[in-house]
């Protein structure tokens, strides 16, 4: 019975022997892998990377995905090239908080991991060499710029944006429990009738709020720059700037014609303008009348002093 038992003990214990991976056996003293590491013989979207042969069996898989700049270290065949699988066991793992590490020989710094191109460094026997990350993604840029409210008075409130579609202006009540709101837009740039709002500029460069809020054709109008648009950002229309409409030409005086009325009042010619005709005639006439008198008086005058005359020679003949 003992012997059957120690002969199934030797057995068992041979067995495991033989079913140990050999592969990996001169780094088996070093960093144990962390509890995170994909499974061996497999390579999974979370630690799959760009893998490079930084020794012996031994290979980096670099990756700058969103969790940021990565180097996992892992052991492969003597025989691996580039192409093959790189899914062995970890040896350790370089990121932002682990950024140096030693393996087999080998001195590991992640250098850079906070700049736009971060590299592992791999020194090893007094030689240094240098392999770059993958870029990092470009996170999609935001094309909304941040609002900028305004207080209009009379209790409303205005919020401005700019986006690539053009400016837009939310107008609302100051009351957070009213629901009244009114949007104006690019393409819709005139508010209520209630009140003069409007965007002027709207395709232009640079768009600006206008309101009056209080009546009156002697109250000035508020005015507000809409935001500019988020840096690498560009208008989906063709920027186009507000012809300003054409001032009114002050109204030309026009010269107003005289009339020329006679008036023979001392022998000189009164000029009399249009627009005080019906004077001018009452004048005129009045003067006409006065010389006419006058020019009577005078001929009577002389026929008396004729007929006076006449009669002087006349009594003197017959003395």
């Amino acid at each position: 019975m003992r012997t059957a038992l120690r002969a199934s003990i030797s057995t068992a214990v041979l067995a495991g022997a033989l079913l140990a991976p050999i592969a990996g056996t001169a780094y088996a003293a070093t960093t144990t892998a962390p509890a995170a590491a994909a499974v061996a013989g497999t390579v999974t979207d979370r630690y799959a990377g760009t893998s490079v042969l930084i020794d012996t069996g031994v290979v980096a898989v670099l990756r700058n995905e969103s969790e940021g700049p990565e180097v996992w270290i892992r052991v492969v065949s003597d025989s691996w090239k580039p192409g093959d699988d790189y899914a062995g066991r970890v040896l350790t793992a370089l990121d932002g908080t682990h950024l140096k590490a030693s393996v087999g020989g080998l001195e590991l710094e992640l250098v850079g991991s906070n700049s736009p191109r971060p590299s592992l460094s791999v020194a090893k026997g007094g030689t240094t060499k240098s392999y770059p990350l993958p870029q990092a993604a470009t996170a999609p840029v935001d094309c909304v710029s941040k609002v900028k409210q305004v207080d209009l008075g009379a209790g409303l409130l205005v919020d401005l944006t700019m986006s690539p579609k053009g400016p837009k202006a939310h107008v609302h009540s100051a009351d957070p429990s009213s629901t009244w709101s009114r949007t104006l837009t690019r393409t819709d740039p005139k508010g209520s009738e209630g009140y003069f709002s409007r965007i002027n500029n709207p395709s232009g460069a640079k768009p600006v709020f206008e309101w009056k809020t209080q009546g009156g054709e002697n109250v000035p109008s508020g005015f507000a720059n809409f935001p500019t648009l988020p840096k690498g950002c560009t208008p989906e229309y063709q920027v186009t700037e507000e012809t300003p409409a054409p001032k009114p030409e002050p109204s030309a005086t026009k010269p107003v014609p005289a009339t020329n009325v006679s008036a023979r009042t001392t022998g000189q010619t009164t000029v009399v303008p249009q627009g005080s005709v019906a004077a001018g005639a009452e004048i005129a006439s009045e003067d006409t009348d006065n010389s006419v008198t006058l020019s009577a008086g005078a001929g009577l005058l002389s026929v008396v002093a004729a007929l006076g005359a006449t009669f002087l020679r006349s009594r003197r003949s017959h003395s």
